[in-house]
């Protein structure tokens, strides 16, 4: 825009840790840019952007409003701006950075991870094959553990199956298990 050029680059952020590796990575491949302003969110309270010494407001907070728009989380969005000799304003920053975010977000490959939610069930061994049916029936996902005195289950299942998994199980196993 007006001799600037901008650079999106976008990557998945599991953690405050990751989103700032990636951040510094794309810092040191473009060490000689102008401005590298980021946005990212991992979860709805945890979120972090930056103008990277633009005017306050016109750079991380449109690229955070992508991030938001599109619903996205676990995510790291940097734009890369390389100074083209025209002043922008705050205004034509903003618009700048955002279409920059937008067209980034729309060439990327969403990947669409459900929100499990995880509990832990003990039983004794004769339970194995009814909280594995009934696991499978529900699409969560299991990993168990024996030990000597039964089994203990990790299950991710989503939120919206989970009460009707927990009154079936405990229905089938005659209330011989213990949900945490």
């Amino acid at each position: 825009m007006k001799g600037s050029r901008f650079i999106g680059t976008v990557a998945p952020a599991h953690n405050r840790e990751a989103a700032e590796a990636f951040l510094t990575n794309v810092r040191r491949e473009f060490h000689d840019a102008t401005h590298n302003c980021f946005a990212y969110r991992i979860n709805s309270d945890h979120f972090r952007y930056s103008d990277d010494g633009e005017p306050s407001g016109s750079a991380g907070r449109p690229i955070l409003s992508v991030l938001d728009r599109h619903q996205l989380k676990q995510v790291i969005l940097v734009v890369t701006r390389y100074f083209g000799g025209t002043k922008l304003g705050t205004g034509g920053l903003m618009r700048a950075y955002g279409q920059c975010a937008e067209d980034t977000v729309q060439a990327a490959q969403i990947i669409k991870k459900p929100n499990y939610r995880e509990i832990t069930v003990e039983y004794p061994f004769d339970l194995i094959n009814k909280v594995q049916h009934l696991s499978h029936k529900y699409r969560a996902r299991i990993r168990e553990d024996a030990s000597e005195q039964g089994m203990q289950a990790h299950i991710h299942i989503l939120p919206s199956r989970l009460e009707n998994f927990k009154e079936e199980l405990i229905t089938a196993t005659s209330g011989k298990i213990k949900l945490s």
